[in-house]
């Protein structure tokens, strides 16, 4: 498959005024567009530069919470915002009406990013993680872009009272107390002595093109993803460096057009947030005991994004606690016959989750790559970078190249071409199975 970097040739930009009886097509008017998705935001957005020559902001008029409709040709097949999908104006921005021109910035959104701010979980919530995340989605969110197989199983059970919180809130709040289905936190309550924490936690909460996702850190970075039961190795992309495109085409080989590291080891800092070992000290409100739990995450991270067998660390820092932490038990949701829940959360799920997000976000790179819309965030692409030697032969880094998370992605749109640029995280080094 071949791709070629393009010229922005959208097949409509239609904006509809907010009680719908009129329909503007601004595509001759629009300077770029670009679409941002990110691992961290609970939803989509995008921004449009417009300029025109007649007082649009004022003809339609655009005051907000209008929809917007967008289609575009590209390589991968159209990239197309309709129906369920639409955008929604939140802001406009820079507005500049001169005497022959009238310029401004529209700032949109997915149409859940507007319903958050009308919706409140007032309910108590029970069960397995899962279920609720689901409940939310579809009775207070309302969203019709919910899909069972992007809202991964998780193994534990929690108890909640809304409190009027809003959704995006709630969904992002149970991430670090999610466990994977496949992976049960436990551990042995240490008293007066340390146990041992064992197994691994935390999810992401955020939507893509896809729809929204509730996925464990573990399944996205596996090389089986868990929550598709499927090799990543099917959709992976495998991107390479070359600052010259010749004939303005990219084989099968992806081009990386520019690349720069953004972060890199930072030890003193991951000592200091207990990324490699930390201790929690776990006080029960409701029996009044006190559990310590230590927690060490190079034995229990199995899925990694690198080849190590393991979190490569010294064993004088990598063993040794870096970090205390104090947590109370959150029991306290009245049962159906008045009585207080036995069920909590567990003791190190605090640790677990910390270790595993701050050892995911380690490493980070900014990547500009041909439009490729086929690719999201949460997805895993190769990249392959070279060695710098003396010599003129050309190798590979076999140590930054390799499988890396997409974070964060933007497609940029204008007149005369179509990028995408990708911000990759990485929580090991090395390659992971060749890259051809």
């Amino acid at each position: 498959m071949s791709q070629s970097v393009a010229a922005f040739k959208p097949n409509y930009f239609i904006i509809q005024s907010l009680d719908g009886s009129k329909q503007i097509d601004i595509t001759n008017s629009l300077l770029f567009f670009d679409y941002f998705e990110d691992i961290l935001s609970p939803c989509v957005t995008a921004t449009a530069q417009v300029i025109n020559s007649t007082s649009l902001f004022n003809l339609l008029p655009i005051r907000g919470g209008e929809k917007v409709s967008i289609s575009v040709d590209t390589a991968f097949g159209e990239f197309l915002f309709d129906g369920d999908n639409a955008f929604y104006v939140y802001k406009v921005s820079d507005l500049d009406a001169q005497q022959t021109n009238e310029m401004f910035t529209l700032h949109l959104v997915s149409r859940e990013g507007l319903t958050n701010d009308t919706a409140r979980c007032e309910r108590k919530y029970s069960g397995n993680i899962q279920t609720t995340v689901n409940k939310i989605l579809k009775d207070v969110l309302k969203t019709k872009k919910f899909k069972s197989e992007n809202i991964e199983s998780t193994s534990n059970d929690y108890s909640f009272i809304g409190n009027n919180r809003k959704p995006f809130h709630i969904l992002t709040w149970l991430g670090p107390k999610a466990v994977p289905a496949n992976g049960q936190v436990s551990g042995t309550a240490g008293g007066e002595n340390s146990g041992i924490a064992k197994g691994t936690a935390g999810f992401l909460f955020y939507e893509n093109k896809d729809g929204f996702n509730f996925r464990s850190i573990d399944s996205l970075v596996s090389s089986i993803q868990i929550q598709n039961s499927k090799s990543d190795n099917e959709s992976i992309f495998n991107y390479e460096y070359a600052p010259i495109i010749e004939s303005n085409k990219v084989e099968t080989n992806f081009r990386i057009l520019n690349y720069k590291y953004e972060k890199n080891i930072d030890l003193m800092k991951s000592l200091r947030v207990g990324m490699y070992s930390n201790k929690t000290y776990y006080f029960d409100l409701y029996s009044n005991t006190l559990d310590i739990y230590k927690y060490t995450v190079k034995d229990q991270v199995k899925n990694k994004l690198g080849a190590a067998e393991s979190i490569v660390v010294s064993e004088e820092f990598g063993d040794s606690v870096s970090r205390i932490m104090v947590k109370a038990s959150d029991r306290g949701n009245l049962n159906n016959d008045g009585t207080i829940s036995g069920k909590s959360r567990s003791g190190a799920d605090m640790s677990m989750s910390y270790s595993r997000y701050n050892l995911l976000f380690s490493q980070a790179l900014n990547m500009v790559i041909p439009c490729n819309i086929k690719l999201k965030v949460g997805d895993i692409i190769k990249a392959q970078f070279p060695r710098i030697t003396l010599s003129d032969k050309k190798e590979a880094d076999n140590e930054q190249s390799g499988n890396y998370l997409i974070k964060e992605l933007r497609h940029h749109f204008e007149g005369n071409q179509m990028v995408t640029s990708v911000k990759l995280i990485r929580d090991s080094y090395g390659l992971y199975g060749p890259l051809t």
